[in-house]
């Protein structure tokens, strides 16, 4: 019976920090890159707390991997549609991370750091 416990731990033990490692995956490098320039503008802009940057800067390699996988996906106004629900869902979770000023304030000056694709007209 203690074998068959000890077993089972070790079974849950393992299988709990292999599904960890995957959260932790390293982002591509020039990933990293345009997060880390992004969150030192924000940060210059909305005076963001050492640990505000940390949160904001994660945020934007999430959002940046999602955006590049629908740059190979989709065309035209497809693309356009899935890139501005992604700035939308993006512009959601750094209303978590920000205060309620410095929110406001990240909203009006994200079109021009981070402006979205148009659609060429035919």
């Amino acid at each position: 019976m203690k074998r068959i416990v000890m077993y089972l731990f070790l079974s849950l033990y393992t299988a709990v920090s292999f599904a960890q490692t995957e959260a932790f995956e390293a982002k591509p490098e020039h990933i990293e890159k345009k997060a880390d320039s992004l969150t030192k503008v924000y940060s210059a802009k909305l005076g963001m707390t050492p640990k505000q940057d940390l949160l904001f800067k994660k945020g934007l390699e999430d959002y940046l991997v999602l955006r590049e996988e629908i740059e190979g996906k989709f065309t035209g106004k497809a693309k356009l549609e899935e890139l501005t629900r992604v700035y939308v869902d993006e512009s959601a979770a750094m209303s978590e991370i920000l205060t309620e000023y410095q929110f406001e304030l990240y909203e009006r000056i994200k079109p021009a750091i981070q402006p979205l694709d148009q659609v060429e007209k035919n």
